[in-house]
């Protein structure tokens, strides 16, 4: 019998995953007919028989169990501190949207940002140090998944911050497109370095040389491009002097240098119009190298084309196709440049290049849609719209009404639901769910309360949390379930305890029966320290007479243990201790107890004759008449 159940799984070669039916084999006879499945806590399916057989045949099938759970990434060991410290962005991200509600927090934002992307950065540093080390096969091309991923991610998150997130003077995005061009897709950098730190002349007979000097022109590397250009054999042609003049020319816009940005356009465009007029003229025509350079910087987009073999995805030449188009554009113009660098790469698209495009033409909706497929569990996906939504730079419609709120609440509350299910982690999940009221606060209480509790060390910290967030549903069980099992233990005390911290009538009552049964049968008495508000009244009070009787204050220990026979409290299997207790009291060498006290002990003692017969029924008859002389012969007034 077969079972199938949709899974994701990683591949090394791209970020994504792509959904597939998985199939499982069902080991026993009993799976042969009427199987069944139900979901069980977390992320798990139970399958089972669907109906009982009497078959001889088949045997045992109430015990065949199967369950199935999804593999977590984000619980590997390594990506735990990446949950964990992204938790902490998230609650202060949660902490300064409340401030910037009174004042302008973009700034916070900002950092928070630079936050997320640092602990990113820092993961993937852990993730290729392990990678290195590892000697397993299946472990190392694990740990490339993953830092494939992380990688995309950070790359995706430092583009949205850019556009969405920081706040850029004059909004002239360019230097920033082509500094996280230079960070995420450093082409032949490495090249360049190598030969400016050679500086030999002839650099041209390195066979990456050409492709260096294109790659810095791309990336807007002008100096460098120019440098490298000087180390050619040919460089005091008139072929390269009037190219290293054009490059020379090139206006740079900035947003501080004292010219508008209409200025700057009007003086780019004729320079634009010069690098054509030179192409045009066929000056560099025997320099085919030096004149792809020229089309390239008049955004030829045949030029583009054909360097497109040259780099890995299109957004590498975004940077250079955006400097050399349309170097003043805001983010709302860069649509166009998306579509036009898009096309360079025929063939189906990747979801990186979805998610690139869809930034550049502000299609936020699509983005996180795409996000949601990433394989990391729903970790970029939502914290990247939490992020976009306190920004304030998300909205989104469904059938002209906003539901970015909802959207954003939804991605935490699977995400915060995904942490509870982990040993762990579980506490991080919880302040997810607590940023979502009232609909993850509920979600909160049902999972907390399912929590396995394996030391009493956890169940206090669970109720810690359930404190924190006002759950006192939680506190109730978790309080019965553990007063219950210290009952089952036999620990009457730390059960009295748990009733206490819960003020649970019912639990106090009877680990405070059991104590006293425990004590009947010879065991010790709890701790005073336990004695906490909620717990019986005999036995706090049973207590209280043991320490004045300890202090030897017998004249107050014999009011107070009078006090509790006559307010008959006391269960009918303690009565013989309590009538017991009387008898060194009568015995002091002065009376501590009047003759009305001692008439109430004789009357109890009738009433529960049978709590105690025999010898120790008559040795009390006995002190009782002794000490009723003795009050007679002192003339021991009655106390109040």
């Amino acid at each position: 019998m077969n079972f199938r159940f949709s899974d994701a799984i990683p591949n090394s070669h791209t970020i994504y995953t792509k959904k597939r039916v998985k199939q499982f084999n069902l080991p026993h006879k009993c799976f042969e007919r009427n199987v069944a499945c139900a979901w069980r806590r977390g992320n798990k399916i139970a399958i089972f028989p669907g109906s009982q057989t009497t078959s001889k045949t088949i045997e045992n099938c109430d015990n065949n169990i199967l369950d199935i759970r999804q593999e977590i990434s984000l619980f590997t060991p390594i990506l735990r501190k990446l949950v964990n410290e992204a938790n902490g962005a998230f609650l202060s991200l949660q902490k300064a949207s409340d401030m910037s509600k009174s004042s302008d927090n973009q700034v916070e934002y900002l950092k928070l940002s630079r936050q997320y992307r640092s602990i990113v950065r820092v993961c993937l540093e852990n993730l290729q140090e392990a990678t290195e080390k590892a000697s397993d096969a299946l472990e190392r091309n694990s740990l490339q998944s993953f830092t494939t991923i992380f990688y995309s991610i950070e790359c995706i998150w430092h583009l949205c911050e850019i556009l969405y997130i920081d706040v850029i003077p004059g909004e002239i995005v360019l230097p920033y497109i082509l500094e996280w061009a230079r960070f995420h897709f450093p082409c032949h950098e490495q090249t360049a370095a190598s030969i400016l730190e050679a500086c030999e002349k002839g650099s041209e007979d390195n066979p990456e040389y050409w492709n260096a000097v294109i790659g810095m022109v791309v990336q807007g590397r002008i100096d460098v491009a120019r440098a490298l250009l000087k180390l050619h054999s040919s460089s005091d042609s008139s072929e390269f002097k009037l190219l290293d003049n054009s490059m020379r020319a090139m206006p740079v816009y900035n947003v501080y240098g004292g010219i508008s940005s209409g200025e700057f356009t009007i003086s780019w465009k004729h320079w634009h119009a010069e690098c054509r007029s030179k192409y045009t003229s066929g000056s560099l025509a025997l320099q085919p190298q030096l004149e792809l350079i020229l089309r390239i910087m008049i955004g030829d987009y045949t030029a583009f084309e054909t360097i497109r073999i040259k780099y890995t995805s299109w957004f590498d030449m975004l940077g250079g196709w955006i400097l050399f188009t349309m170097p003043w554009a805001k983010r709302r113009e860069l649509a166009s440049a998306a579509a036009a660098c898009a096309g360079l790469t025929p063939g189906e698209k990747t979801h990186l290049d979805i998610i690139i495009q869809a930034l550049l033409e502000g299609d936020l909706h699509q983005v996180i849609h795409e996000m949601q497929q990433v394989s990391d569990n729903g970790w970029s996906a939502t914290h990247l719209t939490d992020m976009l939504y306190h920004c304030g730079k998300l909205q989104i419609l469904d059938k002209q009404i906003d539901v970015t709120a909802q959207i954003r609440d939804s991605l935490i509350l699977e995400y915060g639901t995904l942490l509870m299910e982990h040993k762990s982690l579980w506490s991080a999940g919880l302040s997810y769910l607590a940023a979502t009221p009232p609909e993850g606060l509920k979600r909160a209480e049902l999972l907390l309360e399912r929590i396995p509790i394996d030391s009493e060390a956890k169940a206090m910290r669970i109720l810690a949390e359930a404190n924190k967030y006002g759950l006192p549903n939680v506190v109730q069980t978790v309080c019965g379930c553990m007063s219950t099992r210290r009952l089952k233990s036999g620990n009457s005390g730390a059960a009295l305890a748990w009733g206490g911290r819960t003020r649970s009538t019912e639990l106090c009552a009877r680990a405070a029966e059991q104590a006293l049964r425990r004590y009947c049968a010879g065991a010790p008495l709890p701790h005073a320290e336990l004695l906490l508000t909620g717990s019986t009244v005999l036995l706090s009070k049973y207590c209280d007479f043991h320490i004045l009787y300890k202090n030897r204050e017998f004249r107050k220990a014999a009011k107070l243990l009078v006090s509790l026979i006559t307010s008959k409290l006391s269960p009918d299997f303690f009565w013989e201790t309590l009538l017991l207790d009387t008898l060194p009291l009568l015995e002091t060498e002065t009376p501590v107890l009047s003759a009305d006290d001692t008439y109430e002990i004789m009357l109890c003692l009738e009433l529960h004759s049978c709590a105690l017969t025999g010898k120790k029924a008559d040795m009390l008859r006995f002190a009782l008449a002794r000490n009723l002389e003795r009050t007679a012969l002192l003339n021991l007034p009655d106390e109040d």
